[in-house]
């Protein structure tokens, strides 16, 4: 009798280490993949990751089964939020730089902006083709294919709040689209107060929109009013680039790109190898005498696919306060 209590005992610790195992794992897998696979370091580690939205959705009970169902996307941030709307099986056609979340790149590509193929987005026969406001042509020639398409706005940071909400109306998810915007504000603002407590001195950033050009070159940045420009803000520093441009990017001429006071100057494409930073700086310093340039203050945020003003904006805003947390 004793011998028995005790294999029950025995096989009821050993369960129980096994799904204690199975969760750490997977808390740690997630935490992987919401920080996109890097883990931050120095004074920023101690602030929490935001929840990967696009890749993790939420879903009201009662707008499951609510929405079109098939459904055609012609920008990265609009897929993003479709997926983060829990509508990820609904898409049908994508752009080929809709790359998250993980098996989008299942769904069928239909070209972007310059490449659309309409001949590809009529045979799929979508019930909804989501575009953003700036895509005039791909508007006229949808309209002319009879094909309801509808566009969101997607540059500043409230716009992208907006385009959860509008999305999340045309998809009959209101509620869902609501408590993300009401997560997503929620998260910036615990981020920005982490930010604040770090007490970084506040530094003039340039935001590249792709990576640093070598040779050098005229570099494409983020202006002012941009989303970008908006996370510098809340992360509690300033866009060096603020003054140069009036528009929410544009190109910097590398004579006026001398004349700014730039401390850091954030990245977004490829990983460098040591040395390709090494040929970097090298190749830069011969531009002129640029503080980020002479003290090595070049940072990568991530890939190309953080550029788009999405759902996941508050995980780049983490990735924008980790990068510049170390200049203390």
């Amino acid at each position: 009798m004793k011998r028995s209590r005790w294999l029950a005992v025995t096989v009821l610790l050993v369960f129980a280490a096994a799904v204690g195992l199975r969760i750490r794992s997977h808390l740690a897998r997630t935490n992987e993949s919401r920080a996109g696979g890097e883990r931050a370091t120095g004074p920023a580690a101690s602030i929490p990751v935001p929840q990967d939205y696009v890749a993790d959705p939420w879903v009201s009970p009662d707008e499951v089964d609510h929405g079109p169902k098939r459904i055609i996307s012609l920008a990265p941030s609009v897929t993003e939020i479709v997926c983060a709307l829990g509508m990820r099986d609904r898409l049908v056609g994508r752009t080929q730089f809709c790359l998250h979340p993980p098996g989008v790149e299942a769904v069928a590509v239909v070209g972007a902006l310059m490449d659309t193929s309409f001949e590809q987005i009529k045979s799929l026969t979508p019930d909804l083709v989501l575009t953003t406001s700036n895509s005039g042509l791909v508007i006229d020639r949808l309209r002319e294919l009879k094909l309801r398409q509808e566009a969101v706005p997607h540059n500043t940071l409230g716009e992208v709040y907006t385009a959860i909400e509008r999305i999340g109306g045309l998809c009959d998810r209101p509620k869902t689209a609501g408590a993300l915007v009401a997560s997503i504000r929620a998260d910036v603002q615990s981020l920005q107060e982490a930010a604040g407590a770090l007490n970084v001195p506040r530094q003039k950033v340039l935001v590249a929109l792709g990576e640093l050009p070598v040779p050098p070159k005229p570099v494409w940045v983020a202006g002012p009013g941009s989303f970008l420009d908006s996370l510098l803000g809340l992360a509690g520093h300033a866009n060096a680039a603020a003054g140069a441009l009036t528009a929410s990017h544009g190109e910097l001429p590398l004579e006026k790109l001398l004349t700014l006071e730039v401390d850091v100057i954030l990245t977004f494409g490829e990983a460098p190898s040591e040395t390709q930073w090494a040929d970097l700086y090298r190749s830069w310093s011969g531009v002129g005498s640029l503080r980020a340039i002479r003290e090595q203050r070049v940072r990568r945020v991530g890939g190309r696919e953080w550029l788009s003003a999405g759902p996941r904006i508050a995980v780049a805003l983490h990735r924008i306060i980790t990068a510049l947390s170390e200049f203390r």
